[in-house]
């Protein structure tokens, strides 16, 4: 391996609760598609933390694990993944990407991290607390750590920039929304994603109107036209729309004014329940957040869970195909929208109305194609891939290409 060849380009994608990570070659042709050179995922758990990593092209992964409590600080975990990536692979990491949650009222989707950068991505930690901090902390440990390492930040709230007036706007004193009370929407590097190769599957849907549902732990829909962003369910923050793992998705404020003033809940006891408490795992009470386990059980809990998921999908969809004023197709990514096909196929039952016919052998694995040949509205399964698409933009920006 020359030394050139040894630059490669780290991707970091952070969450609540781990880092999924990519390499990708970094002098590569810049026209072409970004090269990746393996995935992995570094997961944080109470007593320890875990990383798997496959390098592409090998058919076995690596694993490692270190133990860990809950004191540790998210540096530690950094440390790890970074000395195991020079202790088993002799790349030279020359810039990091990086999701970042909420970039405000930014259009551009990627951009380079500095100082002032920095300070405007932590003003917004309070509009997406269980978000933010996570996504910053890589970039603060690097730039302690490896202080001329160019860094990216890729905004997921960026692709929703070309959402109408009608769309941003809540019902609030306009000097509110002047001061940045509106609809940001969220997953957009997935969104971005989506509509990048969207034209492999379906040109007519590519140029028309899809609606792209993101579901997984936290789930959000879509609405575009040709490609383009014209509604999506999350707004001010990540809380809303459809029902997701452990957050409620849409629900009248007055519950919240309820549990505040009849039931004395404070501010911080009531975010705690919105992120963590709520969702499927309230619904089921308490036996899951996740969806694999709530199909396999037999509680009417559970079963009550999966079919308000269904539920909130479909009327979501229902919502925004009077946006959109029709649909030429679904599509489905995330974890679930991914992986579980029972819940894909109630969810297009439930959309029969609008044209979608159901292959009755939906799976999606070999074409994607979740309807028949002949159905007026297509519908899809697609894998998402936001470590990809940050790497396309910092990679582009790297090596400044118009």
């Amino acid at each position: 391996m020359t030394d050139e060849s040894r630059h490669v380009l780290l991707v970091l994608n952070a969450g609540s609760s781990g880092i999924k990570f990519s390499f990708y070659q970094a002098n590569g042709d810049p026209g072409l598609e970004p090269k990746c050179l393996g995935n992995g995922s570094f997961t944080v758990h109470h007593d320890t933390e875990h990383l798997i990593f496959r390098a592409t092209g090998v058919p076995t992964q690596r694993e490692e694990q270190w133990p860990r409590n809950d004191a540790s600080p998210p540096s530690v975990t950094l440390f790890n993944l970074m000395d195991w990536i020079e202790r088993h692979y002799g790349w030279q990491i020359c810039a990091a990407a990086h999701r970042v949650v909420h970039g405000g009222d930014r259009i551009d989707v990627a951009q380079r991290v500095d100082d002032s950068v920095m300070a405007q991505m932590q003003a917004l930690i309070p509009m997406a607390p269980l978000h933010q901090a996570p996504c910053l902390a890589p970039i603060i440990y690097l730039a302690r750590e490896h202080p001329g390492l160019p860094q990216f930040a890729c905004f997921d709230t960026a692709f929703h920039h070309t959402l109408d007036t009608l769309e941003v706007t809540y019902g609030l004193p306009r000097a509110l929304t002047e001061q940045g009370l509106r609809r940001y929407g969220f997953h957009g590097l997935s969104y971005e994603y989506i509509a990048s190769v969207l034209p492999r599957y379906d040109k007519r849907a590519a140029e028309g109107k899809t609606i792209v549902a993101h579901l997984g732990s936290g789930a959000s829909l879509c609405a575009m036209h040709n490609g383009v962003s014209r509604a999506t369910s999350m707004g001010f923050s990540t809380l809303d729309g459809v029902l997701m793992g452990t957050r409620p998705g849409h629900l009248d404020p007055g519950l919240l004014l309820y549990l505040m003033g009849e039931r004395g809940m404070s501010v911080q006891a009531l975010e705690h329940l919105l992120y963590h408490e709520c969702g499927l795992l309230g619904v089921s009470g308490g036996l899951s957040s996740d969806m694999h386990e709530l199909q396999a059980s037999a509680t009417p809990e559970a079963q009550e869970a999966v079919a308000l998921f269904v539920r909130s999908v479909v009327r979501l969809i229902g919502s925004y195909a009077a946006v959109l004023g029709g649909v030429d197709a679904l599509v489905f990514t995330g974890g679930i929208g991914e992986h579980a096909a029972q819940v894909r196929s109630a969810i297009l039952d439930g959309c029969q109305w609008l044209g979608v016919r159901r292959s009755d052998n939906e799976t999606g694995e070999s074409s994607g194609r979740l309807s028949t040949p002949g159905s007026p509205v297509s519908a899809w399964v697609i894998p998402t891939d936001e470590n990809l698409n940050m790497a396309r933009h910092a990679l582009r920006l790297l090596h400044n290409v118009d």
